[in-house]
């Protein structure tokens, strides 16, 4: 019995085209995905000026608060560490 020879361009075509396929596969992928993300944002409930206004205004109202509630006890033991170590 013969072996079949098999010429190493028919060898290489073959991956060539597999990665092609791949390539192909993956882009087609991220073309759907962008497309679906497109759709989904369309169907989002955006807030409007007045709602964007007064959550923006809370979020900066917690923010300073918070910020003074910290402070507040940085000075607090800042004060405990200098009559502990000095």
């Amino acid at each position: 019995m013969a072996k079949r020879q098999v010429s190493t361009a028919t060898r290489g075509a073959g991956k060539k085209s597999g990665r092609k396929a791949q390539r192909q596969g993956r882009l087609a992928g991220a073309k759907r995905f962008v497309r679906e993300v497109r759709a989904e944002l369309g169907r989002v409930t955006w807030p409007d000026r007045e709602q964007l206004q007064q959550s923006t205004a809370v979020v900066l109202i917690i923010v300073l608060l918070l910020t003074a509630y910290i402070a507040a006890w940085d000075f607090v033991f800042q004060s405990l560490a200098r009559l502990i170590f000095l």
